[in-house]
């Protein structure tokens, strides 16, 4: 299984103010669709809730939380229950929130980052992996516009 982090982040790593996202690009919710679409996706209790509780169609939703259950998601309290659910899957997709990547980050195979590049003001931050950019991770994939690029990553070697 490869197990991937889908992001979209300002210069400073921001990925959310106040329990949303502090951007609207159309071309982000596109691009995090045409990625994530047949694929299970693993995210947090919040980012769910931010969802209305509403599984995003075309993939198996899948939400970690230690204090509540969904009828109409598989839920697990713990992120080995999760993987372990996920094993057979060829590709499977972290989608957040902060705490949900910052405990599966060593876990993370591939990075599919969208770098937004006005700054926002937020309050969430993903994790700095830029630094370990040519000894972690190596960019394979980029596509440049205006406002923002796509950028994919891969994992070079497991700690």
């Amino acid at each position: 299984m490869t197990l991937a982090a889908i992001v979209a982040h300002d210069p400073r790593l921001v990925i959310g103010s106040k329990g949303g996202l502090p951007w609207h690009y159309s071309e982000d919710l596109k691009y995090f669709k045409k990625i994530t679409m047949g694929h299970p996706i693993i995210m947090g209790r919040v980012v769910f809730e931010e969802l209305n509780e509403k599984p995003l169609p075309g993939r198996e939703n899948i939400v970690l939380s230690r204090s509540k259950s969904y009828d109409q998601v598989p839920t697990f309290s713990s992120i080995e229950q999760a993987l372990a659910y996920v094993a057979n899957e060829e590709l499977v997709f972290v989608i957040g929130g902060a705490q949900i990547y910052r405990q599966l980050f060593d876990k993370i195979d591939k990075l599919f980052v969208t770098e937004i590049h006005q700054s926002y003001q937020g309050d969430t931050f993903f994790p700095e992996y830029r630094q370990d950019i040519g000894s972690v991770w190596k960019e394979i994939k980029r596509d440049d516009h205006p406002e923002l690029s796509f950028v994919v990553y891969e994992r070079m070697a497991h700690n």
